[in-house]
Protein backbone atom coordinates (compact mmCIF):
# COMPACT_ATOMS: atom_id res chain seq x y z
CA UNK A 1 0.00 0.00 0.00
CA UNK A 2 1.28 3.46 -0.94
CA UNK A 3 1.67 5.98 1.89
CA UNK A 4 0.95 9.67 1.35
CA UNK A 5 3.05 12.23 3.24
CA UNK A 6 1.20 15.49 3.92
CA UNK A 7 1.92 18.77 5.69
CA UNK A 8 -1.20 19.98 7.51
CA UNK A 9 -1.83 23.23 9.35
CA UNK A 10 -1.80 22.37 13.09
CA UNK A 11 -2.44 25.90 14.40
CA UNK A 12 -2.39 29.49 13.19
CA UNK A 13 1.20 30.80 13.16
CA UNK A 14 1.93 33.83 15.32
CA UNK A 15 4.88 35.76 13.94
CA UNK A 16 7.40 33.60 12.12
CA UNK A 17 5.95 30.12 11.50
CA UNK A 18 7.56 27.38 13.58
CA UNK A 19 7.63 23.61 13.30
CA UNK A 20 4.84 23.21 15.86
CA UNK A 21 2.45 25.11 13.55
CA UNK A 22 2.49 22.11 11.22
CA UNK A 23 1.86 18.39 11.41
CA UNK A 24 3.39 15.75 9.17
CA UNK A 25 0.80 13.11 8.41
CA UNK A 26 1.38 9.69 6.91
CA UNK A 27 -1.76 8.06 5.55
CA UNK A 28 -2.42 5.13 3.23
CA UNK A 29 -3.92 6.14 -0.09
CA UNK A 30 -7.41 4.70 -0.53
CA UNK A 31 -8.53 3.14 -3.78
CA UNK A 32 -9.33 5.63 -6.52
CA UNK A 33 -13.08 6.16 -7.02
CA UNK A 34 -15.05 6.79 -10.22
CA UNK A 35 -14.29 10.25 -11.58
CA UNK A 36 -11.03 10.60 -9.65
CA UNK A 37 -7.36 10.95 -10.57
CA UNK A 38 -4.37 9.93 -8.44
CA UNK A 39 -1.45 12.33 -8.89
CA UNK A 40 2.09 12.03 -7.59
CA UNK A 41 3.41 15.53 -6.99
CA UNK A 42 6.97 16.15 -8.11
CA UNK A 43 7.21 19.90 -7.42
CA UNK A 44 5.42 22.03 -4.83
CA UNK A 45 5.42 25.82 -4.96
CA UNK A 46 6.24 27.80 -1.84
CA UNK A 47 4.82 31.29 -2.31
CA UNK A 48 4.57 34.47 -0.22
CA UNK A 49 0.77 34.18 -0.47
CA UNK A 50 0.91 31.20 1.88
CA UNK A 51 1.41 33.61 4.80
CA UNK A 52 -2.00 35.09 4.12
CA UNK A 53 -3.67 31.72 3.53
CA UNK A 54 -2.84 30.52 7.08
CA UNK A 55 -4.40 33.61 8.70
CA UNK A 56 -8.02 33.37 9.80
CA UNK A 57 -9.16 36.26 7.63
CA UNK A 58 -11.23 36.58 4.47
CA UNK A 59 -9.19 37.13 1.35
CA UNK A 60 -9.35 36.28 -2.34
CA UNK A 61 -9.41 32.63 -1.20
CA UNK A 62 -10.73 31.17 2.06
CA UNK A 63 -8.10 30.56 4.76
CA UNK A 64 -6.60 27.09 5.14
CA UNK A 65 -8.52 25.40 7.96
CA UNK A 66 -6.79 23.85 10.96
CA UNK A 67 -6.09 20.21 10.08
CA UNK A 68 -6.21 20.76 6.31
CA UNK A 69 -3.36 20.04 3.91
CA UNK A 70 -1.46 23.29 3.28
CA UNK A 71 -2.61 24.84 0.01
CA UNK A 72 -0.01 25.02 -2.77
CA UNK A 73 0.37 24.90 -6.51
CA UNK A 74 1.87 21.59 -7.65
CA UNK A 75 3.03 19.78 -10.74
CA UNK A 76 3.20 16.04 -11.03
CA UNK A 77 2.21 12.91 -12.90
CA UNK A 78 -1.06 11.02 -13.16
CA UNK A 79 -0.48 7.59 -11.59
CA UNK A 80 -4.05 6.29 -12.01
CA UNK A 81 -7.11 7.80 -13.64
CA UNK A 82 -10.84 7.18 -13.70
CA UNK A 83 -11.46 10.29 -15.82
CA UNK A 84 -11.51 10.32 -19.62
CA UNK A 85 -9.51 13.54 -19.94
CA UNK A 86 -6.51 12.25 -17.93
CA UNK A 87 -4.37 9.20 -18.65
CA UNK A 88 -1.69 7.44 -16.66
CA UNK A 89 1.60 9.22 -17.38
CA UNK A 90 0.06 12.63 -18.13
CA UNK A 91 1.87 15.54 -16.49
CA UNK A 92 -0.42 18.00 -14.75
CA UNK A 93 -0.44 21.23 -12.76
CA UNK A 94 -2.98 21.98 -10.07
CA UNK A 95 -3.78 22.93 -6.50
CA UNK A 96 -2.84 19.61 -4.89
CA UNK A 97 -1.28 21.08 -1.74
CA UNK A 98 1.81 20.17 0.24
CA UNK A 99 1.64 16.42 -0.10
CA UNK A 100 3.29 13.64 -2.04
CA UNK A 101 0.10 12.29 -3.63
CA UNK A 102 -3.39 13.66 -4.21
CA UNK A 103 -6.71 12.08 -5.06
CA UNK A 104 -8.55 14.66 -7.12
CA UNK A 105 -11.83 15.06 -8.96
CA UNK A 106 -9.70 16.63 -11.72
CA UNK A 107 -11.56 19.97 -11.77
CA UNK A 108 -8.50 21.95 -10.64
CA UNK A 109 -5.98 20.02 -12.76
CA UNK A 110 -4.58 21.00 -16.13
CA UNK A 111 -2.42 18.91 -18.45
CA UNK A 112 0.99 20.42 -19.18
CA UNK A 113 3.34 19.83 -22.09
CA UNK A 114 6.92 19.05 -21.07
CA UNK A 115 8.06 19.32 -24.71
CA UNK A 116 7.45 23.08 -24.44
CA UNK A 117 9.06 23.66 -21.04
CA UNK A 118 10.46 21.62 -18.14
CA UNK A 119 7.85 20.36 -15.67
CA UNK A 120 8.86 22.67 -12.81
CA UNK A 121 8.28 25.69 -15.08
CA UNK A 122 4.54 25.14 -14.81
CA UNK A 123 4.59 26.24 -11.16
CA UNK A 124 5.08 29.77 -12.49
CA UNK A 125 2.29 29.87 -15.06
CA UNK A 126 -1.29 29.44 -14.03
CA UNK A 127 -4.63 30.40 -15.57
CA UNK A 128 -5.86 30.97 -12.00
CA UNK A 129 -2.92 33.14 -10.92
CA UNK A 130 -1.55 34.80 -14.07
CA UNK A 131 1.62 36.06 -12.39
CA UNK A 132 3.57 34.17 -9.76
CA UNK A 133 6.80 35.56 -8.25
CA UNK A 134 9.84 34.23 -10.06
CA UNK A 135 8.49 34.47 -13.59
CA UNK A 136 7.96 37.24 -16.05
CA UNK A 137 4.62 38.23 -17.49
CA UNK A 138 5.77 37.26 -21.00
CA UNK A 139 6.87 33.79 -19.78
CA UNK A 140 3.45 33.22 -18.25
CA UNK A 141 1.67 34.35 -21.41
CA UNK A 142 3.77 32.10 -23.65
CA UNK A 143 3.20 29.04 -21.45
CA UNK A 144 -0.50 29.80 -21.12
CA UNK A 145 -0.97 30.13 -24.86
CA UNK A 146 1.05 27.04 -25.72
CA UNK A 147 -0.07 24.55 -23.09
CA UNK A 148 -2.60 25.57 -20.48
CA UNK A 149 -5.33 26.17 -23.02
CA UNK A 150 -4.58 23.37 -25.47
CA UNK A 151 -6.88 20.42 -25.82
CA UNK A 152 -10.34 19.68 -24.50
CA UNK A 153 -9.98 21.58 -21.21
CA UNK A 154 -8.98 24.81 -22.91
CA UNK A 155 -11.69 24.77 -25.57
Amino acid sequence: MTINHQIRLACRPVGIPKQSDWSLMKEPIRDIADGEVLVQNYYISVDPAMRGWVKDIDSYVPPVKIGEVMRALTVGEVIKSNRDEFSEGDFIAGWDGVQEYNLSDGKMLTKVDTSIAPLHTYLTASPVLPHIPGSTKSENQILAKRSWFQGPQGQ
